[in-house]
């Protein structure tokens, strides 16, 4: 059970970093986001609790992919905030384009 709570509260303060970063420098937060800390630190769960290299293997190349699909959730939801769409609206078609883009690169790309 420790070990899952010292995971929550390594992944926890790392988003909860960001944010609070993101107050006052959002190009310092954005680094940081953008960092894929997500993946290592999940790689790195994996490995201690598996030792399942090919996993991570495999894990990395699918994230290859889907990190590929995300694009539309970067160019829509500025686009959509700067021509005053509002927040929700935003959120909600630029997640709904990520997601059918999901879904395509898995049909497409990801047969397994």
């Amino acid at each position: 059970m420790s070990q899952y709570i010292l995971k929550l509260l390594i992944t926890s303060l790392i988003v909860l970093l960001a944010s609070e970063i993101s107050k006052k420098n959002t190009i310092l937060a954005a680094i940081i986001i953008a960092l894929p800390l997500v993946s290592l630190l999940t790689f790195s769960w994996t490995y201690f609790e598996t030792k399942d290299t090919d996993k991570i293997a495999r894990m990395s190349y699918e994230i290859l992919y889907f990190g590929l699909a995300t694009i539309p959730l970067f160019l829509i939801l500025p686009y959509m905030l700067k021509n005053g769409f509002s927040f929700l609206i935003s959120m909600i078609v630029s997640c709904g384009s990520t997601g059918l883009t999901m879904f395509l690169v898995k049909a497409l790309f990801l047969k397994n």
